[in-house]
């Protein structure tokens, strides 16, 4: 059941009780070091250097707080094990939000010493930002280049990238080893807003992202299909495909994380069309703004991406409620959007959550990366079922982006304490029948069993796609896939390292953890009455997909456990794991560009798409 939410005026009361504790008689900083991993040396590789910024530009961060181990509790990452290991005494003892600040998060008086510190240089340090939004593990520093130069002893240096300009730090900040009696280098975990480029996209796409002669096939290709009304799979199919049974989801609450809104009136047009009764509530929540009643135009993707999140979603658990959480696009918006989402900000925990945004791991910093992991964590402690979207770029997430071809993962998807979804391509034996979806019959190249997306399967049929060599097809088709691999800032976690095969030994983290259809040719439409490719008469849109879609199915499939198991499943990784495949139907065949889906656990597929009556079963033993 949804855990109470974070009191923001508690949160603001031990805040000021900290400030008075710590305000007199402060002592001078003794001994600095660096808080590693807080340099974006990938990005700034591939940008120009207009050097020094201005001394007086202005410059908001956020300085993320590491973490503590209270005494007679066990340190965070054990504990979050022990909430999910049947007989363990914390097993399925979730913490409220108000536990986890009390046990896990800096003391108030150490909070007010880093932040008497940086006040000392004449920055404004607080938990609350200026839009009153409280946050629990960070501080809200505002001031200009000069003064956080001097704070943190690094330069801050003009850049350029394709036509974009942008301020950030071109070393590690420093710290003071000994201030009041705290070492607020260790107490620092990462930043954000130091760097002010972001680049965070939506995991979602259409049929005709591989090239305008693609663009509806289905309609046009062997003469299948409806083009007069929305086609693919409908929420019945999809439910049925993975085995939902009767399931509902009832008594259960799924957040949606998104940078960008919507129209709340658009996912009922979308549930009433395909006849979902939907029982569950639906609300819009801003974060660091505010949204109104109704909520807001997406004018683009963006809010395409949110309407999508929530149909999908809302029709695998139609009667779990559903809270939007809409924060700004940028650097300091997605940590903001995370930790409201595990504080309660919208007046409860939810049960699980979605995010389907993300950014290529090399241009984060390792420190930003921990930073948003640090939300999912606390997700994980209170009993949070979190998903993310893998990236639709196969193996190379940041193609496309910065203009790199090397393997890279996504963030937040990369990250410890959140469950990765990657994406398959349905086959013949669970499309038969599914308006607008080819068969291998009408088009060859359509796969007879569910397998690993990447469009390379495409390239053998490029003339019927209309290209005029395999060389062409496959320019208009790489890299586009189930995003995957492994990543370079987190270590594989002990789940997997138990679980051997190709994760056994690995440096990071494998990438995705589970998977489920994504491909746009078996794919779905949307219902946005207010994007950039629709209007309020002509609403739909046909052949979509994307991570997108298999990361809200999943939360909605979360739900359904929940219900099923009568519990709070919690943080699944583990626990999918530890089945060793039992419930999962496991993806033996396509790819990603580079990680072929195999036996077990692959770095296309992870350990394949759920059975979800079966696996209900399995995590209820």
């Amino acid at each position: 059941m949804p855990r109470t939410m974070l009191a923001s005026g508690l949160l603001a009361a031990l805040a000021a009780a900290a400030l008075v504790a710590g305000s007199a008689g402060a002592a001078k900083p003794t001994g600095s070091a660096a808080v590693s991993g807080n340099t974006a040396q990938a990005l700034l590789a591939e940008s120009k250097n207009n050097g020094p910024a201005s001394q007086s530009a202005a410059i908001d961060i956020l300085v993320g707080l590491s973490f503590r181990t209270p005494s007679g509790m066990p340190a965070l990452p054990q504990f979050i094990l022990d909430t999910v290991t049947p007989h363990n005494q914390y097993f399925h003892k979730y913490l409220t939000p108000q536990e986890f600040n009390q046990d896990y998060v800096q003391t108030p008086a150490a909070i007010a010493a880093l932040e008497q510190y940086l006040e000392s240089y004449g920055l404004t340090a607080s938990q609350t930002n200026q839009q009153g939004y409280t946050s629990n593990d960070y501080l809200y520093v505002e001031g200009t280049v000069g003064q956080v130069e001097n704070a943190f002893s690094v330069p801050v240096n003009q850049y350029q990238y394709q036509g974009r300009s942008f301020l950030a730090n071109t070393g590690d900040p420093q710290l003071p080893t000994s201030y009041e009696g705290y070492d607020l280098q260790s107490m620092v975990s990462g930043f954000s807003g130091m760097i002010t480029l972001s680049a965070f996209h939506t995991m979602s796409l259409t049929a005709a992202s591989a090239g305008s002669t693609s663009a509806d096939i289905t309609c046009t290709l062997g003469g299948y299909g409806d083009c007069n009304g929305p086609l693919y799979l409908s929420p019945q199919q999809t439910r049925q495909i993975y085995d939902a049974g009767n399931l509902t989801g009832a008594g259960q609450t799924i957040a949606i994380a998104t940078l960008a809104p919507f129209l709340t009136q658009d996912p009922p047009q979308f549930w009433k069309y395909y006849g979902v009764d939907r029982t569950g509530t639906l609300k819009e929540i801003g974060v660091d703004q505010t949204i109104g009643s109704g909520g807001m135009s997406g004018l683009g993707q963006g809010g395409s991406e949110t309407s999508l999140d929530v149909e999908q979603s809302g029709s695998m658990a139609p009667a779990a409620n559903i809270e939007v959480y809409v924060a700004p696009n940028t650097n300091n918006g997605f940590v903001d959007v995370f930790n409201a989402v595990v504080n309660g900000f919208a007046g409860t925990v939810p049960n699980t959550s979605s995010i389907s945004w993300g950014e290529a791991e090399q241009f984060t910093t390792p420190g930003y990366a921990s930073l948003i992991d640090q939300q999912f964590e606390q997700g994980a402690a209170e009993g949070v079922s979190m998903f993310a979207a893998s990236g639709d770029s196969g193996a190379y997430d940041s193609y496309g982006y910065y203009g790199q071809n090397g393997l890279s993962v996504d963030v937040p998807a990369a990250g410890a304490y959140v469950t990765a979804v990657g994406g398959t391509t349905l086959g013949a034996n669970e499309t038969v029948g599914v308006a607008g979806i080819p068969q291998p019959s009408q088009f060859a190249c359509m796969p007879e069993t569910e397998q690993a997306w990447g469009w390379d399967y495409l390239v053998g049929c490029y003339g019927d796609l209309g290209f005029a060599s395999r060389q062409t097809a496959q320019n208009a088709f790489y890299p586009t896939g189930s995003g995957g691999g492994f990543s370079t800032y987190t270590p594989e976690p002990s789940w997997q390292q138990s679980y051997g095969g190709p994760l056994k030994n690995q440096i990071g983290k494998g990438v995705p953890d589970v998977s489920l259809n994504a491909d746009p040719f078996t794919g779905y439409s949307i219902y946005d009455s207010s994007s950039v490719e629709t209007t309020a008469s002509a609403p739909w849109t046909d052949g979509w997909g994307g991570t997108s879609f298999a990361s809200p199915n999943w939360a909605g499939i979360a739900a359904l456990l929940d219900q099923a198991t009568n519990t709070d499943l919690g943080f699944l990784p583990p626990q999918l794991y530890g089945l060793q495949g039992r419930g999962m139907r496991d993806i033996t065949s396509g790819d990603n560009w580079y990680y072929d889906a195999t036996s077990g656990w692959d770095a296309a597929t992870g350990l394949g798409v759920p059975d979800v009556e079966n696996l209900a079963q399995a995590l209820g033993k």
